[in-house]
């Protein structure tokens, strides 16, 4: 049962803050985090039971609700790399009174590292191809690339370390119209992570 006349409870609505906007070890990421509730006298709630962490999509106002239980911190996971996302919170006692929202925070989650060009899945143009890739607005520390005739395969090119750089030209694609899986590998804050593209290669001339 939600009430919003609990002023014990509501004097000091919990207080909606962005911890370092959207985390950057892995696009579709967001960390959160808010003051607990307290009394007019600045003491915590001692019935305080936990929170319940509300967002929903701009695009489609479908709204989700985590519980979150008794803690002010919350990294939420699984959203969809360059949406738009809005959070609120509540919070709930012992005896299953809740809160009335908090104040709503906007954030657009990055869209994370990927393949640019050829755009995925196109056919590629020939034998020999200019990847290009674009980091999505996150701090890529070094880029690495793999090419192969299954996903996550190195058979056909593996690239090596190419630093920070952004393009690349291979030679020596097949042309007989198969399946090719490229794999962008890069670093980010000391982690190897990917992103994964497939296309058609150029049919036999």
């Amino acid at each position: 049962m939600r009430s919003n006349h609990r002023q014990w409870l509501c004097v000091v609505l919990p207080l909606f803050v962005l911890i370092g906007g959207v985390a950057p070890a892995l696009a579709g990421q967001v960390q959160l985090a808010w003051d607990a509730p307290t009394n007019t006298d600045g003491i915590l709630i001692t019935t305080l039971a936990g929170y319940h962490l509300d967002y929903w999509q701009a695009s489609d106002g479908v709204l989700h609700s985590v519980d979150v239980g008794d803690q002010t911190t919350y990294m939420l996971d699984g959203l969809v790399d360059g949406a738009t996302y809005s959070f609120t919170v509540t919070d709930y006692d012992t005896d299953g009174n809740e809160s009335s929202e908090s104040n709503i925070v906007t954030v657009t989650i990055p869209s994370g590292p990927t393949l640019v060009s050829p755009p995925p899945p196109s056919t590629l143009p020939g034998s020999t191809v200019i990847f290009t890739w674009s980091n999505g607005g996150l701090p890529v520390a070094e880029w690495w690339l793999y090419v192969g005739t299954s996903a996550g395969a190195n058979d056909l090119f593996d690239s090596g370390s190419l630093g920070s750089a952004l393009s690349m030209t291979i030679d020596g694609f097949p042309t007989d119209g198969e399946t090719i899986f490229v794999r962008l590998w890069y670093m980010l804050d000391g982690t190897w992570q990917y992103s994964d593209s497939q296309y058609t290669a150029a049919p036999t001339p």
